[in-house]
């Protein structure tokens, strides 16, 4: 039997997160109806509450009674990254799992997850000869033919142009892969362990595919579509132009805007020859946001400028 840590992580969107559950669950019950006792899944439920105010906690005891869920209490100011690692770490200290089994609590995944998960997780022993990191492809919920989460890969690392991928019916090696499904072999925490504790909302998942990657771990995207999980996080610019300064300022910063921080830490642990045009682009960002989206315009990069969190 195969023994997987989901972890998960949770602020007041009681329904959401719910939905998730029982999606999860609903795919372990078609997965193991269809395998022997050995190869059927295990699934215990770590989750953390940071300071829901909705009832989501009593929510989940009460809809799912008969689940092996733990709760844990966050300290209301974690955001994504501190409460994924919460769970991550009551999972560790309990220990035992063959996989740990990232999710965001606004997707709703298919029937069909552990099978294309595990179908990744033979491709990648097959053709790299060990275990890695496996990234479930997600459609929007309003259009199953859009993909919205998966994995990319960089086409020009120094202006940071990216492509996210389709899935094409086999596993794809990536650059970087989306915590919204993935599936983290124990082989692979052993070795680099959990997300790193600097980032606060978003980027955790990119940074930890790139030392998944320098440390000779394959990041995969599964061949099909395994949940529903919608993109909803942009950002105007023009609108952020029009901000004041104190406005723009505190945008920047924000881990729901720009992340400026987080953003420098992790230019400067992978791609550190880009830091001082970085940190100029911020401070024009700030000073001077026209002449910002121009300079995006012109560098052809404009389409790229997206603000993902993990909210």
């Amino acid at each position: 039997m195969k023994k997987i840590a989901a972890l998960l992580t949770c602020f007041n969107r009681k329904d959401k997160t719910i939905s998730c559950l029982k999606s999860l669950f609903a795919a372990e019950l078609e997965y193991n109806s269809k395998e022997s006792i050995d190869d059927a899944v295990d699934i215990h439920v770590y989750i953390t509450d940071d300071g829901c105010t909705d009832g989501t906690a009593d929510a989940i005891r009460k809809t799912f009674p008969d689940f092996y869920i733990t709760i844990i209490q966050g300290s209301g100011s974690l955001f994504y990254n501190g409460g994924m690692r919460l769970a991550w770490k009551h999972a560790l200290k309990e220990g035992g799992f063959d996989f740990y089994l990232l999710m965001n609590d606004d997707t709703d995944v298919l029937n069909n997850l552990f099978e294309e998960l595990f179908k990744t997780h033979e491709y990648c022993l097959k053709n790299y000869l060990v275990a890695g990191i496996y990234s479930g492809c997600t459609t929007s919920k309003e259009n199953f033919n859009k993909t919205t989460y998966g994995g990319t890969v960089y086409i020009n690392k120094f202006l940071n142009i990216s492509k996210r991928l389709d899935p094409i019916g086999i596993p794809q090696m990536i650059d970087v892969a989306n915590a919204n499904i993935l599936m983290v072999h124990a082989t692979v925490v052993d070795k680099i362990g959990i997300f790193f504790e600097k980032y606060i909302q978003c980027l955790a998942d990119y940074d930890y595919s790139l030392v998944a990657k320098k440390n000779k771990m394959p990041v995969l995207l599964t061949a099909s579509y395994c949940g529903r999980c919608s993109n909803d996080h942009t950002f105007n610019l023009d609108g952020y132009s029009k901000m004041s300064f104190a406005e723009r300022k505190k945008m920047l910063f924000s881990p729901f805007g720009f992340y400026a921080k987080e953003r420098l830490i992790f230019i400067k642990r992978h791609f550190w020859y880009r830091y001082p045009f970085i940190a100029v682009e911020m401070w024009i960002k700030l000073y001077f946001p026209d002449f910002h989206i121009v300079l995006l315009k012109f560098t052809h990069a404009l389409r790229f400028e997206k603000v993902e969190t993990n909210k």
